[in-house]
């Protein structure tokens, strides 16, 4: 009952404050619905049918509105690379709506993919100062340390954590990637918060990390560590040594939360390519499904629609490879780029493949906001957030994460950093102005 009363409680702020100061916390609003998830939890009964998310969206828009002459102006959001690129690849979906094999699946993928987009949307909207990006990242820290505390309560049965978030987050893998990114997010906040904000995040990642460990997966664990060595790349030379500090004191941390099943699990991912009996079937499970997939992209070009590779997969593999009874038998996608080319077809790999393109131009672009003409904040911010995108993309080789929202955050975020930096305002290092000339001295 306490628990019912604190997240009303909490809401009821975040709305009023959503219209009386800011929108960004309209968008805390949203955050609390997603990683709290109320109908999830054994109090939920006390708010009935109630549908938190379509609520926090509708106050988040009507607090933008509201704000509209307040909020910085910025560049039309459909304006910029990935937005393009996510807009045209749900277009494609719903396209696909006509010979979709599962039509419900596919009908639902599509919503969600379109939701997310208005997520999107949100992020980049109210996120209009440095402060504001930050304090987005914060809020998605602590709620990544929410799910780290249900994960601990929670612990693991048969050497994994599946049910501790809401829809989306409520496997392993998928919890094991938020937590990765809201780690990744915290180095961020280390790096340039101060005070009692340091520490609260130091404490969030902590949390992060153990509940990370719980969850077992290999693809986050890669993304995990692909991650870190791109925020290395794309760290303000400012806070370059207290990365480096930082990072050996948190890998000690890390090490020191690791027990033996996370460790043995980490090293089955050399199975993939194995052809032993003995080698971890999860793990050979992966390179199947992807052989298969790639036999149906040759027989169905133009793509199957979401969740198709499940209709088809009792056609293209053996019966071992699939789970469920016997009549049900199936087995979904397990990678982010071959769904995209098998469900999506030859048009939406294409797609997904100029985002990609921009994801690979973005981090020439973090490189050069590190130069001594940009604000060192708004670098490492950025860098953390990009890191954070790198693990959910590492992290897609071993999962399907095509719809999970936090990367339509992060993608959000991500831009409004580019936009900040591009400002005058922004690029203020011993006060050169963005469009100063490059010799002209500080």
């Amino acid at each position: 009952m306490l628990s019912a009363a604190a997240f009303a409680l909490f809401c009821l702020v975040c709305t009023v404050f959503a219209f009386t100061r800011h929108p960004i916390w309209g968008v805390h609003f949203y955050l609390a619905t997603t990683y709290v998830f109320p109908p999830g939890r054994w109090w939920g009964y006390i708010f009935g049918e109630l549908r938190w998310a379509l609520l926090s969206a509708l106050v988040t828009a009507l607090a933008i509105a509201f704000h509209r002459g307040k909020l910085k102006p910025r560049p039309l959001w459909l304006a910029h690379g990935p937005v393009i690129c996510l807009l045209i690849y749900v277009a494609w979906m719903w396209a696909q709506t006509f010979w979709a094999l599962d039509q419900s699946e596919h009908l639902r993928g599509t919503v969600e993919f379109s939701k997310c987009l208005f997520a999107l949307w949100f992020v980049y909207r109210v996120t209009d100062t440095k402060e504001h990006v930050r304090d987005f990242m914060f809020a998605h820290l602590l709620g990544c340390a929410l799910l780290g505390i249900y994960a601990i309560t929670t612990g693991r049965e048969g050497g994994r954590l599946d049910g501790v978030g809401g829809p989306g987050i409520d496997d392993s893998n998928t919890l094991a990637m938020y937590l990765a990114t809201g780690a990744i997010v915290g180095v961020g906040q280390v790096l340039t918060q101060r005070g009692w904000h340091r520490y609260l995040a130091l404490l969030a990642m902590a949390l992060c990390a153990e509940g990370f460990v719980l969850a077992n997966s290999r693809g986050a664990f890669g993304g995990l560590l692909a991650g870190g060595l791109v925020l290395a790349f794309c760290t303000a030379k400012r806070y370059r040594r207290y990365f480096w500090a930082f990072a050996i004191v948190g890998l000690v941390g890390m090490v020191s939360v690791m027990d033996k099943t996370f460790i043995e699990r980490m090293f089955t991912v050399a199975d993939v390519a194995s052809d032993s009996e003995e080698a971890d079937p999860s793990a050979r499970s992966r390179v199947v499904i992807a052989e298969a997939q790639l036999r149906m992209f040759s027989d169905y070009p133009m793509g199957i629609g979401w969740r198709g590779t499940a209709v088809l997969s009792a056609r293209y593999m053996d019966r071992r490879w699939l789970t469920g009874d016997e009549f049900e038998a199936a087995r979904s996608s397990h990678n982010t780029y071959m769904t995209a080319l098998t469900e999506g077809g030859l048009p939406g790999a294409l797609i997904y493949a100029c985002l990609l393109f921009w994801v690979a131009a973005a981090f020439f672009r973090l490189r050069r906001l590190r130069g001594p003409q940009y604000d060192p904040d708004l670098a490492t911010l950025g860098g953390a957030l990009y890191a954070a995108i790198i693990v959910v993309l590492v992290a897609g080789l071993g999962t399907d994460y095509l719809t999970r929202e936090v990367q339509f955050w992060l993608y959000g975020a991500l831009v409004s950093v580019f936009r900040l930096a591009e400002s005058p305002v922004a690029s203020h290092a011993g006060g050169v102005p963005a469009d100063a000339p490059r010799h002209a001295p500080a």
